[in-house]
């Protein structure tokens, strides 16, 4: 799991209602974040991606542009079933 956990964090539940276009948009926008993120931990561009790091380390982030591109595809993941579950629910025409 790249999501980082907190100690007691499993035993928590959130539930938030967003309609579908918004978690769509925020699905989007989230797998965007992780295509520039995951090529940057790729070296595709070291300059940059060391500026990146740089960044996370000054913000004392627990993220590296790994663990922060393995999250994003998770969390990406994890909206996407959560949408595809919630519209399964509706009934068909």
């Amino acid at each position: 799991m790249s999501l980082i956990n907190h100690p007691g964090s499993d035993h928590q539940m959130a539930v938030i209602g967003i309609d579908a276009g918004h978690a769509r948009d925020i699905m989007l926008m989230l797998a965007d974040a992780h295509a520039l993120i995951s090529d940057l931990a790729g070296g595709a561009a070291p300059a940059a991606a060391r500026q990146a790091a740089a960044v996370l380390r000054d913000a004392d982030s627990e993220y590296t542009l790994e663990r922060l591109a393995g999250a994003l595809a998770e969390t990406v993941n994890w909206l996407a079933r959560a949408n595809s579950d919630a519209l399964a629910h509706i009934p068909g025409d």
